[in-house]
């Protein structure tokens, strides 16, 4: 029987608008997603509508449309998927059912920053600017449906004998009721490239908050 990973008295690592993020206790190269107790309480609590509450996957809802998404991706695309963060399982927390995935990690086994993070550092560099427009590419030239993309959810890795590359950590699956995009590659195309001009106008908006004095 697996036994149960202990995260309560740990530090997360990331915090994102619906799951907690933790290096996995016996793993360093592997993080564990869970939910975040005050959004479980919030969306599928005694408050909350009775549909909600009567979901056959409940609060965790939000894993099958990553899983779902992940895999349909994967059987379009036969080849390596270099954009995508790498799901690995699941796993038994205190904190609930785990999504477990590959760390994105540099040479040096440290987290790969988030773009965030490059323009809070001053980094933005040309080379980073290509990487982010290689990924941006590779994700509307494939049928990944993108829910969400900010400057939280793609990572920059440098690795030896590797080209750097932008990661999306989160936001892939369908969230809306009618799977439009799923449908349609017109539609999720015209999506995307919306979804990529709000974060390029984030990015500028980033930067003159950051300027030196």
């Amino acid at each position: 029987m697996p036994r149960t990973l202990i995260l309560k008295d740990t530090q997360p690592i990331a915090k994102g608008k619906s799951r907690l993020v933790f290096q996995h206790p016996d793993e360093p190269d592997l993080i564990i997603k869970v939910m975040r107790p005050e959004v479980i309480e919030d969306r599928f609590g005694a408050g909350t509508k009775w549909y909600k509450r009567r979901r056959r996957y409940g609060k965790y809802v939000s894993y099958i449309r990553e899983i779902q998404e992940y895999i349909a991706v994967h059987a379009k695309h036969n080849d390596d998927l270099p954009f995508l963060q790498e799901i690995i399982g699941f796993a038994k927390t205190d904190l609930g059912l785990g999504l477990v995935l590959k760390a994105i990690q540099n040479q040096d086994g440290t987290l790969s920053p988030t773009l965030a993070m490059l323009i809070k550092e001053h980094r933005l560099d040309d080379t980073i600017l290509q990487a982010l427009s290689t990924c941006l590419d590779q994700l509307l030239n494939c049928d990944v449906i993108v829910s969400d993309i900010n400057l939280g959810n793609l990572v920059y890795q440098e690795r030896d004998g590797q080209p750097s590359r932008f990661i999306l950590i989160d936001g892939i699956g369908n969230n809306t009721p009618l799977p439009f995009k799923a449908i349609s590659r017109r539609i999720n195309r015209k999506s995307k490239l919306g979804r990529f001009a709000k974060l390029y106008n984030r990015i500028e908006r980033a930067k003159k908050a950051n300027r030196h004095p």
